[in-house]
């Protein structure tokens, strides 16, 4: 691990209030624009000529008006290359995915950090005991020089659950492959 970079949660928050979000329960079968997501992230934007696009609960994008399938469409987002740039990718990722039918559960008021773990405990509503680890974000390259994301995300909805999720993104480009597991539940 290389170029390690720890932060906390308020930085996997949207911090840009330009354009209004597109309404997330919108029933409509029509194409719903989804580009203003991307623009509510600073160090984001999508390249010149990309759009991308909710339809029949499946995302997509479209290159100067061509279709791009789905597991492509994060070639249209370019950031400034930055740790904070890839953090950004990954949460926008998740955020651009709760459009879909295929749902990551990953909302920003979820993801922890060490001083969110503390204030929970404080309050009686973490109980997991103590863990020797951190839960800060951590952004880093891997071993073959691809720029990773790690953090977690803490569920209260049913059995209370602790997620790791592992972004992995291209080299050339912010596509990226993503893992999610259990790490604990009570």
């Amino acid at each position: 691990m290389r170029n390690k970079t720890i932060f906390t949660r308020e930085a996997a928050r949207r911090n840009i209030c330009s354009n209004p979000l597109p309404f997330l329960l919108d029933p409509s079968e029509e194409s719903l624009k989804l580009n203003s997501i991307v623009s509510h992230y600073s160090q984001l934007r999508l390249k010149a000529g990309w759009n991308l696009f909710r339809r029949s609960g499946q995302i997509y994008a479209e290159n100067e008006g061509v279709e791009v399938e789905e597991p492509d469409w994060m070639d249209g987002i370019i950031g400034d290359e930055s740790p904070l740039s890839y953090l950004q990718a990954a949460v926008c990722y998740h955020h651009v995915k709760e459009y879909s039918d295929q749902k990551t559960d990953v909302i920003q008021q979820a993801i922890i950090d060490d001083a969110y773990v503390r204030e929970l405990d404080l309050f009686n509503q973490w109980m997991f005991g103590k863990v020797k680890r951190s839960f800060n974000p951590i952004f880093f390259y891997d071993s073959l020089h691809h720029p990773a994301v790690i953090f977690f995300t803490f569920h209260q909805e049913g059995v209370e659950v602790i997620q790791k999720h592992v972004h992995r993104f291209s080299t050339k480009s912010y596509k990226l492959k993503t893992l999610r597991r259990a790490w604990t539940d009570v």
